[in-house]
């Protein structure tokens, strides 16, 4: 086809289009489908007539069109994927492909595994027998103490109750402190003789 529309540009048919664009003339069919703009439109004997320059800003638009759709869907997914494994969009994780956060978990195993080894990693109910193993000699101790302070410096009543106060101080305060712990909370702690914020 010799014809030229607007200038020098030549109006190229279908082989030649898909010849610059390295595709089949089937893909050139479907592009027009989708869009692709046509200076003659073919058929009965006619041969369709594309400006190379239209069709090359058609299909820029379409890639960068294409591109962007492809970022929101990824983008979706990496939230989806966040909000499904509990992941805040600062943590480094948050941007890791599937592959990625796979590697990390086994590489994060292995190195607890190492650390138990050695000790410096306890396992969850390893920690809270101690704890209660712990704090039961804390009660129990902080329990005998008024009576054995009363025995030992000959203790008024009044100064006993003082004592039995200090002590049930303590214990609110680690009580206050384990529950804040479990629920992520800082702990307001508390001067046990005066009752004031430390």
């Amino acid at each position: 086809m010799s014809d030229t529309v607007g200038g020098d540009e030549p109006l190229l048919n279908r082989a030649q289009i898909a010849q610059i664009f390295n595709v089949s003339e089937n893909t050139i069919d479907k592009w027009r489908g989708k869009g692709m703009p046509v200076e003659v439109e073919g058929g009965n004997g006619v041969a369709y007539g594309f400006l190379f320059s239209a069709c090359k800003e058609w299909f820029d638009e379409s890639q960068a069109r294409a591109a962007a759709e492809k970022r929101a869907a990824d983008d979706f997914v990496a939230q989806q994927r966040m909000a499904f494994l509990g992941i805040d969009k600062k943590d480094q994780k948050a941007g890791l492909s599937p592959v990625q956060m796979r590697e990390l978990a086994q590489a994060e195993l292995v190195w607890m595994q190492a650390a138990e080894r050695r000790r410096s990693l306890v396992q969850v109910d390893e920690m809270v027998e101690l704890l209660d193993l712990v704090f039961g000699e804390i009660r129990a101790g902080l329990d005998g103490l008024p009576d054995w302070l009363e025995r030992e410096f000959s203790l008024s009543g009044e100064d006993v109750e003082r004592v039995v106060a200090y002590n049930d101080g303590i214990l609110r305060a680690i009580k206050i402190a384990i529950e804040a712990a479990a629920l992520g909370e800082r702990p307001e702690v508390v001067d046990p003789l005066d009752r004031g914020l430390i």
